[in-house]
């Protein structure tokens, strides 16, 4: 709304132009109808975006070096742990004492599963890898830096959710 001074400069309280501010809206510019846009529902997270994975395995599995293989072994390991974080991080956010926190935080649940689709990928990675290392004789032992790391979650079960919830409170202390 574009505004210009009113003559009484704000000077008097009763004017019946500018209310006694000193500030008179603009009689050139007339104000149109405000246009009324649907409003989306607000969610409560950001939702996370579709599974974009990490790694891939080279083709020519065969010909990589102990070197080569450790490095994408590590790469898979930290993938793994830090897609197990996010994981711990959602399901710490979501209020299982309500009734209703399927339906309330329903994109949480759907970024769980996305998560644990991606996890699958990476672990079924890792054992070609390590079917890999068991052909060429590599000594090896995967150690995941995180609690849910080598974990299956079933996202469909709030029993096992909560269980993993009071299991992984209970190695913290």
């Amino acid at each position: 709304m574009a505004v210009e001074l009113c003559s009484c400069e704000g000077l008097n309280p009763n004017c019946k132009i500018c209310f006694g501010s000193g500030y008179a809206p603009s009689a050139t510019q007339k104000k149109s109808a405000p246009k009324q846009v649907a409003k989306k529902p607000v969610s409560k997270t950001i939702p996370y975006k579709e599974a974009e994975l990490v790694y891939h395995l080279p083709k020519k599995t065969d010909a990589l070096t102990k070197q080569e293989i450790e490095q994408i072994t590590i790469k898979i390991i930290n993938a793994l742990d830090s897609k197990s974080k996010k994981q711990l991080q959602l399901l710490n956010s979501i209020p299982f004492n309500t009734n209703t926190f399927r339906r309330d935080f329903k994109d949480k649940f759907h970024n769980l599963t996305i998560l644990e689709t991606e996890k699958r990928h990476l672990r079924k990675e890792l054992m070609i890898i390590d079917q890999i290392i068991v052909d060429k004789k590599y000594d090896s032992q995967f150690s995941f830096k995180h609690f849910l790391s080598d974990k299956d979650l079933d996202i469909t079960s709030n029993r096992q959710l909560k269980e993993i919830l009071r299991e992984y409170k209970r190695l913290k202390n």
